[in-house]
């Protein structure tokens, strides 16, 4: 089970992918837990996010898991440590994002006509987790090295 989870090729693509995932992922992360980045909107905090998911009715348990997943599965994603295991967690998350952002069609609010956000991001990142998950974190990683060990 093991060597199904760190097994990854030294394809440079992956590696590429596996940081842009991670970069993305990360401001989500430390908005939630430490509340950082409150120029891009967040800047919330545990307790604020866990408020918020409630008013969307998500579990606190599950919302636990959003900010713990996003936290710590960005910067997993970066180091490519179990990196499938933290991509699939973050397209869990973001499965649940796309889902609730479907009413609002596919293209992102770049006019700022619309209730919200569309779903055209969240496919985009989903895409590159898929990748993540499919064949590894690729070489410069915790995962290629233990792997070799």
């Amino acid at each position: 089970m093991t060597d199904l989870i760190l097994q990854t090729s030294n394809d440079y693509t992956l590696l590429f992918l596996r940081v842009v995932a991670g970069i993305i992922i990360f401001p989500y992360g430390m908005q939630k837990l430490f509340g950082w980045f409150d120029d891009l909107g967040g800047g919330i905090g545990i307790k604020e996010s866990l408020e918020r998911l409630k008013k969307k009715k998500v579990p606190v348990l599950v919302g636990w898991l959003i900010i713990i997943g996003q936290s710590f599965g960005s910067i997993a994603l970066i180091l490519g440590c179990l990196g499938r295991v933290a991509a699939l967690g973050n397209f869990i998350i973001f499965t649940g994002a796309l889902i609730s952002h479907i009413p609002e069609g596919w293209t992102l609010n770049w006019l700022g006509k619309k209730k919200g956000e569309g779903i055209e991001y969240f496919i985009l990142l989903l895409s590159l987790l898929l990748i993540i998950i499919i064949r590894g974190s690729g070489p410069l990683s915790v995962d290629f090295w233990l792997q070799s060990v």
